[in-house]
């Protein structure tokens, strides 16, 4: 069903480096540089661009994940899941206050 370069990397037998350098920073720079190009007044658009957004953060998370353990050394890895669970705590948080309040939202 996937890709192979994307089965490899979503079950793990991937290297951290190569999961951290491509899949992680290189996705999201390309990812990042597609979102310059969108008119931000074209709702419509913005709404795709950020549910494929979430949808790469998903991936890229567990990609993440699952490549840690193939670290050289095993601090990195303990850092690359630190910064995976701190990340989706603040992605938590923010989706709590977005919800709790809506005039966020709203502001343009």
């Amino acid at each position: 069903m996937w890709p192979r370069w994307l089965a490899d990397a979503l079950s793990g037998k991937v290297s951290l480096a190569r999961a951290f350098w491509l899949y992680g920073l290189g996705i999201s720079v390309a990812y990042s540089l597609i979102g310059a190009l969108i008119d931000l007044q074209n709702r419509p658009a913005v709404a795709i661009y950020l549910v494929v957004g979430l949808a790469l953060g998903v991936l890229q998370t567990i990609i993440l994940w699952r490549c840690a353990p193939n670290a050289r050394s095993k601090f990195f890895g303990r850092l690359v899941r630190t910064a995976m669970v701190f990340g989706l705590i603040v992605v938590v948080i923010m989706l709590y206050v977005l919800f709790t309040n809506w005039s966020l939202l709203a502001a343009s």
